[in-house]
């Protein structure tokens, strides 16, 4: 391999096949949409497992001397989901494999409690808080790469696997127009980046097909905007606080009803948690009458607090209201981010403060 020198320093300068290899891994453009789904089915598949044994009364799979744990099936469908993806060159894939894989790693998780104990206890308390932290990990490492926005290079890459739609008859005139737009926003225009483009630009397309995701975004922009406008919203948005606020203050007096002396860590954490949270719930509703985006990041700052620390340490004293707590958690959550990705598309509405005065 060639190497250059310094004139000045005398030191060895890395070659640019060498700077390539310095350089971070390249993204794919549905990283967010396919880690959100392993996300997702991981979270899923915990909950599902632990009520269905819970109401079956935790039967054991073998005979007396076999017990067969669901971590075993957890294992074998991470294994198709590698095998999936190291085989096939199919666009279904990686959707797919990110169901298989997220399915696989929440029967894997379910059973940490059996790894960290020497007993093998599947019911060791603190295993929900471990299980609830590894999500939580994933989660920062979802919204870490999916907050970057793509390179140049990223893009001439995704435009090729975008032409490997376009030969299995895969390639929707939407997605060639996104396509098409990160390159022009990236400035890929390097010769092969141009070729690539002319290349996506005269494929074939198959007609476009509104995705499900698409069709419940226009059914709740037809509730949102409307309600938006309303000259009772913030009275509205207001009562919704209130209740929001009598159920954390509920849960904490639930939490600290043997008297503060008599009450554990993971319980005062988790009040003091559900305090801050509400102040940054009031700090939403106070600029409320401001800007509706700006209240809605307050509202989301809030909900990842409880989600992320708050449950952590909900776990750790009442599992059971703690997993009803999330699931209600992150469908408001949901509601949010939606709210805010539709807000900032929608800069030519009309400001709240003019319509939602009471």
């Amino acid at each position: 391999m060639a190497t250059t020198t310094t004139p000045t320093t005398g030191k060895r300068s890395a070659t640019p096949s060498e700077r390539i290899r310095l350089r971070r891994p390249l993204r794919s453009f549905d990283l967010h949409e396919h880690l959100t789904i392993l996300f997702v089915c991981g979270i899923a598949t915990v909950i599902f497992t632990r009520g269905l044994l819970a109401a079956t009364g935790y039967p054991q799979v073998g005979n007396s001397s076999l017990h067969i744990a669901h971590v075993l099936w957890g294992g074998l469908l991470m294994l198709s989901a590698l095998l999936a993806l190291l085989a096939f060159l199919s666009p279904a894939t990686r959707p797919v494999s990110a169901v298989l894989g997220g399915v696989g790693f929440g029967l894997f998780i379910d059973e940490v409690g059996k790894f960290v104990t020497k007993d093998v206890d599947y019911f060791y308390k603190p295993a929900i808080a471990i299980i609830y932290v590894a999500f939580v990990v994933m989660f920062g490492v979802i919204r870490r790469l999916s907050r970057r926005g793509f390179t140049a290079q990223e893009a001439t890459l995704i435009a090729l696997e975008t032409l490997q739609r376009s030969a299995v008859g895969a390639l929707s005139e939407e997605r060639r127009a996104e396509v098409l737009h990160l390159m022009q926003t990236t400035g890929a225009d390097d010769p092969l980046a141009l070729d690539v483009r002319k290349l996506l630009e005269t494929c074939d397309t198959v007609p476009d097909t509104t995705p499900i995701g698409q069709r419940i975004s226009k059914k709740l922009a037809a509730v949102w905007v409307p309600l938006t406008r309303h000259p009772l919203f913030r009275l509205f948005i207001d009562a919704l606080l209130v209740v929001g606020a009598a159920i954390s203050t509920a849960e904490g007096a639930w939490l600290l009803r043997h008297g503060i002396h008599h009450t554990s860590f993971s319980e005062r954490a988790f009040c003091l948690t559900t305090i801050a949270a509400d102040v940054l719930l009031l700090i939403g509703a106070i600029r409320l009458s401001r800007s509706i985006l700006s209240s809605l990041r307050w509202y989301d700052h809030a909900v990842l607090l409880e989600i992320v620390v708050g449950q952590v340490f909900l776990y750790g004293s009442e599992q059971l209201a703690a997993t009803l707590n999330l699931v209600a958690l992150l469908i408001v959550w949901a509601l949010i981010r939606w709210a805010i990705h539709y807000e900032q598309g929608a800069a030519l509405r009309p400001p709240l403060v003019s319509s939602a005065s009471p």
